[in-house]
């Protein structure tokens, strides 16, 4: 069940002055590692110090890849990569010889994209409650 709530946001594309509202997920609380290990404890063979093994040596090597610039598959969950954030400049005002990193590039994200298999197993298992709002006027 995924709980929601309608609330007050932005809308970039909207009329200045006007107020927007959305469905906004909320979250119920959080499914952390040891859950994690102990469900594939009780779910498989492997035992739960294996399962915590191998789950917490995946980091180093995904950070390893991550910053060799490799995208991650983690089969049927995603994939992760490294994107950078910057402003955009015309031609006119930079070519390719003035662009500076440190300037022009401002930061980065971890990017997830989810495989398709877990995107219509997520949606076809949706069921909504809504759980609070606010006041509408």
């Amino acid at each position: 069940m995924i709980n929601y709530a309608v609330k007050k946001t932005k809308n970039p594309n909207g009329v200045q002055g006007t107020e927007y509202f959305a469905g906004r997920a909320i979250k119920t609380g959080e499914y952390k590692f040891e859950d994690l290990v102990e469900d594939i404890n009780n779910s498989t063979t492997v035992t739960k110090a294996d399962a915590m093994a191998v789950l917490a040596s995946i980091k180093p090597f995904v950070t390893k890849a991550l910053l060799a610039g490799q995208v991650v598959v983690l089969q049927d969950l995603g994939r992760l990569q490294v994107t950078l954030q910057g402003k955009c400049y015309t031609r006119e005002i930079m070519n390719e010889k003035d662009f500076s990193p440190a300037a022009m590039i401002k930061g980065h994200r971890i990017l997830f994209r989810p495989e398709v298999k877990l995107k219509r197993d997520v949606a076809g298992g949706i069921a909504l409650k809504r759980v609070s709002s606010e006041v509408m006027a």
